[in-house]
């Protein structure tokens, strides 16, 4: 290896493992690769490692499975790649094994995407000296993406759009030529599964700056192979003068809701709420940023994050066809659906995709909650109200940009307020309160049998508590017969 120099750092834990692994592995040829390789140039964290073997892959991950008590599958026979999941009070790291992209290791990372992810240390060697033979610490402290080679992306044209979420990951300028790449096989994106493209956009909606990759996506003609219904927002004419087109205020929404969640999160800094806007809404709900954070937390198949989730609302906000009722727009949930499906989405995911877009408006639009319409709004929606809000939020800072009135935004921080402050503390008074009566004691109380008039009577025990109308048992009662309709038998 001509092209080395000692320059990488290598996290503690990382080089107990190498020694490990040189023992578990014993001649056979192996070399730390890709990822793992440039955040250890950059000297930031290390959770997966790439391991490329001259020999049997998926046999060496075998053993070290069961050196290490861990888990593996193989991920493709064919390509000789098999992974390992190793945990500890450290935390877990991922170790994928596969065989050579070709007869020596020169050739592996020329087959490799971007020179950044083509640098290699020898495992049986001194893991500090890093192998760059394609020059990928000069592009990145040049600040660029460069593909390995002219076929890079055309041999798996994912790449198009990994492209784009590591210029955004990495702050990068993508080079022209790597560019030109993309933008031509943007279209071969249909020769990818849904899953892999669903995956690389979700990891573009965890960055803080996803509208920067939804950007770039429209500008080199990959959105209408993976947001369709969004790239028709990119592609319509602007509105007239002075006012924000459709697109504008989308990315803005995305922007503004991925400020949100970070105001959120525990990456919070001083900062992060300094301006007027995020600062009142912090200010108002800081008080519920525990609940927030684990509500935020729950995580769908393959590690997406329900905040990513959000952020994918946001891209995809107008589809509740500008202004509809909550939860009355029947079409806004069938184009909902088509996303949902494209992305092949958990039904949890497009469940709750749907319920968002749906009904985040009437938070919007909707200037004063009685306490009847906040317990039918939480009884509707569960804690899927708390995405609506968190929607609502993002759209009124998004789509007025400028041009927000301090006043209008205050007195929806309020509402949000007052919508939190009901769910996380009044949740048995006001949302689910426990019923007095249940079905058979309605049915004795008018002497009639099981039906939908039972039903029916419920929630209208269940409203009248939730305001106050009732407050006993005999008072729950009297207001069944008086309430009662007219029964035919």
């Amino acid at each position: 290896m001509s092209e080395t120099v000692a320059v990488l750092s290598w996290p503690d834990r990382v080089v107990e493992l190498c020694d490990q692994l040189r023992q578990i592995a014993g001649d056979t040829p192996m070399y730390l690769v890709g990822g793992a390789v440039r955040d250890a140039y950059r000297r930031a964290e290390i959770t997966d490692i790439d391991i490329a073997v001259d020999g049997d892959a998926p046999k060496l991950a075998k053993r070290v499975s069961q050196c290490f008590g861990a888990d593996s599958y193989v991920m493709d026979w064919d390509r000789g790649v098999a992974r390992v999941f190793l945990k500890s009070d450290t935390g877990a790291i991922l170790l994928d094994f596969a065989c050579f992209r070709g007869g020596d290791l020169l050739s592996d990372l020329r087959d490799r995407d971007f020179t950044m992810n083509a640098m290699a240390a020898d495992l049986h060697g001194d893991i500090r000296t890093l192998y760059d033979p394609l020059k990928g610490t000069s592009d990145l402290r040049q600040k660029v993406l460069r593909r390995c080679s002219p076929r890079s992306i055309a041999d798996d044209p994912i790449r198009a759009l990994r492209a784009i979420r590591q210029s955004v990951q990495f702050d990068l300028k993508i080079h022209p030529d790597t560019a030109a790449d993309v933008r031509s096989q943007a279209n071969n994106l249909r020769r990818t599964s849904p899953e892999r493209i669903r995956d690389e956009l979700f990891k573009l909606f965890a960055l803080d700056k996803p509208a920067r990759g939804l950007r770039v996506m429209g500008h080199l003609g990959v959105l209408p192979h993976v947001l369709p219904t969004v790239a028709e927002l990119a592609s319509a004419d602007a509105r007239p003068p002075g006012t924000m087109n459709a697109w504008t205020k989308t990315l803005a929404v995305v922007e503004r809701m991925r400020a949100i969640l970070l105001a959120i999160s525990s990456r919070r800094s001083d900062n992060t709420a300094a301006a007027f806007d995020l600062g009142m809404l912090v200010m108002q709900l800081d008080r519920y940023r525990a609940d927030l954070q684990a509500h935020l937390a729950r995580v769908y198949g393959n590690g997406r994050e329900h905040a990513q989730l959000l952020v994918l609302a946001a891209a995809i906000h107008a589809l509740d066809g500008s202004g509809a009722d909550a939860g009355g727009d029947s079409g806004s949930a069938r184009r909902v659906a088509t996303v949902a499906k494209a992305l092949v989405l958990t039904v949890d995911e497009g469940r709750r995709l749907s319920q968002i877009i749906v009904n985040y408006r009437q938070i919007v639009v909707k200037q004063s909650w009685s306490t009847l319409d906040q317990h039918r709004f939480w009884h509707r929606l569960g804690d899927g109200g708390i995405d609506a809000i968190l929607l609502a939020a993002a759209c009124v800072l998004g789509e007025a940009r400028s041009g927000l009135r301090q006043a209008d935004w205050l007195q929806f921080v309020d509402r949000a307020a007052l919508l939190l402050d009901t769910f996380y503390n009044r949740y048995e008074e006001v949302v689910d309160p426990p019923p007095m009566l249940d079905g058979r004691d309605v049915q004795d109380l008018l002497g009639i049998g099981p039906g939908p008039p039972v039903g029916r009577m419920l929630k209208k025990l269940r409203e009248a508590q939730a305001t106050g109308m009732i407050k006993s048992v005999s008072e729950a009662g009297e207001f069944v017969l008086r309430s009662a309709e007219p029964y035919s038998g």
